[in-house]
């Protein structure tokens, strides 16, 4: 695999984890409706301010997802 769960500053591949598997539950054909709680719950793990149900920014949370993603993913191992 490609995840890098070593990363000091990735998430451990849960991040990408989650959201590959939210990406094949809604692209699978297996559900009309998805619910993301599972990747909702890993993004406010590890940025608190997404952890609740009030309003935020979409940008920041794009940059915190694509940030986290390309932590986890980097395949530098020793930085």
């Amino acid at each position: 695999k490609d995840i890098n769960q070593t990363n000091p500053l990735g998430m451990g591949g849960r991040l990408a984890e989650a959201y590959g598997n939210l990406l094949r539950e809604m692209w699978g054909g297996e559900y009309t409706v998805v619910c993301p709680t599972d990747f909702k719950r890993k993004i406010g793990a590890y940025a608190p301010q997404f952890a609740g149900f009030q309003q935020q920014d979409s940008q920041e949370l794009m940059n915190f997802l694509l940030d986290g993603l390309h932590e986890d993913l980097n395949r530098v191992k020793k930085k």
